[in-house]
């Protein structure tokens, strides 16, 4: 009796520490994204790009692979300077297992006029690295409607 008793509470024990470190990397992860919106705000791509871990990599849509910090920097640079002048994420699902973790969420991405100029979905692959949960890869993918073809002549 002992024994299943010590074996039940050593079960909750692990239950509860698991779900602390989920709620941890939550938290930790949430706090990333409000820094890299607040960097995004202040169009510093170098901020923005320092989120990302050292091997990063990058899948933004009609775009080729984008390797590395330095090119992640001069990839959202070029968002900034084409227009996009806010970004805002929504975290909808979050699971870590040791140093990674995945996020699944929506973004909208907002012009100088505060219109919604993209809105989608992205997956983040999450690595902790020097402690701190970095993006390790980013994918994301619009939801809104092409532009109409231009009319025949």
């Amino acid at each position: 009796m002992r024994l299943t008793r010590l074996a039940a509470w050593t079960a909750a024990v692990v239950l509860l520490a698991g779900a602390a470190q989920a709620q941890d990397t939550k938290a930790a992860i949430d706090a990333a994204n409000k820094g890299f919106i607040a960097a995004y705000a202040k169009h510093d791509a170098a901020a923005v790009a320092a989120f990302y871990s050292t091997t990063a990599e990058a899948f933004p849509p009609g775009s080729d692979l984008v390797k590395g910090r330095d090119a992640i920097r001069k990839m959202w640079q070029e968002v900034m300077d084409s227009g996009i002048a806010a970004a805002d994420l929504k975290t909808t699902e979050v699971h870590a297992e040791g140093n990674f973790a995945y996020e699944v969420g929506t973004y909208a991405m907002m012009s100088k006029d505060g219109k919604v100029a993209d809105r989608g979905k992205y997956v983040v692959v999450w690595l902790k690295e020097g402690g701190q949960w970095k993006l390790h890869r980013d994918i994301w993918n619009t939801t809104m409607p092409p532009p109409p073809a231009p009319a025949k002549k």
